[in-house]
């Protein structure tokens, strides 16, 4: 009986998804698909995700539930960059979360996988697989007094304390809103629950890279390595 329900909650919970999705066809994807011919950029109303970032274990994209996305975004900045933009929903304890997810190159040498993040948005519900790949929580000896209560993962917890510099927890305590990911020479960034609009987005591609040139600043790479 429980399984018969819990089937029948994830089936109306996609309904309202894919409803959601019919009903923002044009709106959202029109507009969308506009910012992205004037920044230069590709634009498909729907797409799945790339073998590359399965294999990249995301924390985000591990406990969803979902293989596709809508507006995607992609191509190549002015600087060469590469970017992926995409709108992606999952099922968390507290209901359905839809966010913009940003993606970017950002090589960081000798670094595993991280996750930062100010609140435990991404504990696992009773609809969530285990995490194949979990990230270990930093030690309270291991985290910056000023971010002691922040979610600080790491598949090599010391490797993240070392990046962790006063000048970074000033980046993430001005951007206190942001859930960051880095993964297989990737960085990952949303805002949980928030879809960036199209008038946002060169905002956000400015915080974004301001992050990759403060993490690469303090590996000791060029700034715009990647």
């Amino acid at each position: 009986m429980t399984s018969v329900l819990s089937v029948l909650v994830v089936a109306v919970i996609i309904g309202v998804l894919l409803w959601l999705a019919l009903v923002d066809r044009g709106r959202r994807g029109g507009r969308l698909s506009a910012e992205a011919t004037r920044l230069g950029l590709h634009y498909r109303p729907y797409a799945s995700l790339s073998e590359r970032l399965r294999e990249a274990h995301f924390m985000l994209l591990d406990c969803g539930q979902f293989r596709h996305f809508r507006h995607l975004l992609e191509g190549s900045l002015t600087n060469g960059r590469y970017l992926n933009l995409f709108d992606y929903s999952l099922i968390t304890a507290h209901g359905v979360s839809t966010q913009t997810l940003l993606l970017l190159p950002c090589q960081l040498p000798d670094c595993e996988r991280f996750c930062i993040s100010r609140h435990a948005w991404l504990d696992e519900d009773g609809f969530s697989e285990t995490l194949q790949h979990p990230l270990q929580p930093l030690r309270k000896d291991q985290r910056p007094p000023r971010l002691h209560q922040w979610q600080l993962l790491s598949s090599e917890p010391a490797q993240l304390w070392n990046i962790l510099q006063p000048e970074l927890c000033d980046w993430l305590l001005a951007h206190p809103h942001l859930h960051i990911e880095w993964s297989a020479g990737i960085l990952l960034l949303c805002r949980p629950g928030h879809l960036l609009e199209p008038e946002q987005l060169e905002a956000a591609l400015d915080h974004a890279q301001s992050l990759i040139r403060l993490l690469q600043r303090q590996a000791g790479l060029p700034v715009g390595h990647d």
